[in-house]
């Protein structure tokens, strides 16, 4: 390990002991230290930027915590990760009734067999992709993050979601079909 690593290591497990002697002025930077972070996993969860405001606040709270439930034997930014998407999931869950779903029943298989070639993505900013991956339908959004962005299996997102692991499969597929439509639409 570097001694850049090292340093960075050791600051943030002091941070971490001042956030829980309950130091405000840690919990401060904890919080603008990892806000972009935090708020661009909220983001890819969110139907819109308060939205994820709301994740993000949630998330924190729960950081904050939980905070002594973190040992310090692995990645901050990984456990940060998965309280954050955690955090969404759960968001998400409770307001599903605002929300349509589509059901693997719903949609003819065969239209969802896709590849997104990285050219076109490369045209785009990062703000264009976030505005795309935001309206797809929320649980192909969610199978989509979780399996792009946080790198978790079929079986374990299948789990996660309470869905079949076929389904995950399609909802995967489903979302990679309409962002490609979406990024044709813009470039």
């Amino acid at each position: 390990m570097s001694g850049a690593s090292e340093r960075k290591e050791k600051m943030t497990g002091q941070l971490i002991l001042d956030c829980l002697a309950q130091k405000r002025k840690a919990q401060h930077l904890l919080f603008k230290t990892y806000y972009g972070f935090l708020m661009s996993i909220a983001l890819r969860y969110a139907h819109d930027p308060e939205e994820a405001q709301d994740m993000l606040n949630e998330g924190f709270i729960k950081v904050f915590a939980n905070l002594d439930k973190y040992k310090q034997t692995g990645s901050f930014e990984g456990w940060l990760r998965r309280v954050m998407v955690n955090t969404a999931l759960d968001y998400l869950r409770r307001n599903s009734h605002h929300y349509e779903t589509l059901s693997y029943d719903d949609i003819n298989e065969g239209d969802c067999e896709v590849q997104v070639e990285n050219t076109a993505i490369q045209n785009l900013t990062y703000n264009e992709l976030m505005a795309c991956i935001q309206k797809l339908p929320t649980m192909s959004r969610n199978v989509f993050n979780l399996y792009v962005f946080e790198n978790y299996s079929h079986t374990e997102i299948a789990e996660m979601l309470g869905m079949q692991e076929g389904t995950s499969h399609w909802h995967l597929n489903f979302a990679r079909k309409k962002l490609k439509e979406k990024i044709e639409h813009i470039i």
